[in-house]
């Protein structure tokens, strides 16, 4: 059972990188992170792929993902997040902003979580959207336009999950080319080499949610 449980969240897996991506390229792989630009699915802009093995349980994953108030000390410049509207356990809108270098201005997002497991693989999916006029805007904030990202957390071991992370952005306004190519490869490192020195960190101390099962 153990096995076969373990090909259908490859299957899966598989299934789902094929579907999704094209005419990728590998821009960083380091620290067993791994960052490609792909062609978009949206827009002009790159997709960008991450993919990493993460020491945590599903649960423990999906606690971390629902913690907002704590992405400041883990996502790559983020500033002032905050749960806007909690719908349910696994369904939530929160607000959060990002600091970009000089000359642009700050961005700001209100993004839509929603978490599903399935019961079988154990597989955990968050689908996360942009809505930009769910809060007024902020002065001196460029409002993300659109954006979308999908989360998926597929359960290796007992205490390993392997994390499959889509993002599609506009970052709205004026961008350099620069500054874009900056947040499409560099920014998604960074937030999850340090959300995993934030897992590596809570050590023994890491919460669960009871809502979403482990392996």
């Amino acid at each position: 059972m153990k096995h076969l449980k373990l090909a259908l969240c490859l299957l899966l897996f598989i299934s789902h990188l094929g579907v999704s991506q094209t005419n990728c390229a590998l821009k960083i792989d380091d620290n067993d992170i791994s960052v490609y630009l792909c062609d978009s699915r949206i827009g002009k802009f790159k997709t960008i792929v991450v993919e990493l093995d993460v020491p945590a349980t599903v649960s423990q994953y999906a606690a971390i993902v629902l913690d907002i108030e704590r992405y400041h000390e883990w996502q790559y410049k983020a500033v002032n997040p905050r749960l806007v509207e909690r719908v349910s356990e696994t369904e939530l809108y929160y607000y959060s902003e990002v600091q970009t270098p000089w000359p642009t201005s700050n961005r700001d997002m209100i993004w839509h979580i929603k978490i599903t497991q399935d019961t079988l693989t154990k597989v955990m999916v968050s689908e996360q959207t942009i809505f930009p006029d769910y809060l007024p805007k902020v002065d001196g904030v460029v409002r993300i336009p659109e954006a979308r990202a999908t989360l998926t957390v597929t359960p290796i071991d007992k205490t390993h999950v392997h994390v499959h992370y889509i993002l599609d952005v506009d970052p709205g306004g004026a961008v350099p080319a620069w500054i874009a190519n900056i947040f499409a490869a560099q920014a998604p490192w960074h937030t999850y080499n340090n959300f995993v020195q934030l897992v590596i960190t809570q050590g023994d101390d890491r919460v669960t949610v009871p809502f979403i099962e482990d392996y």
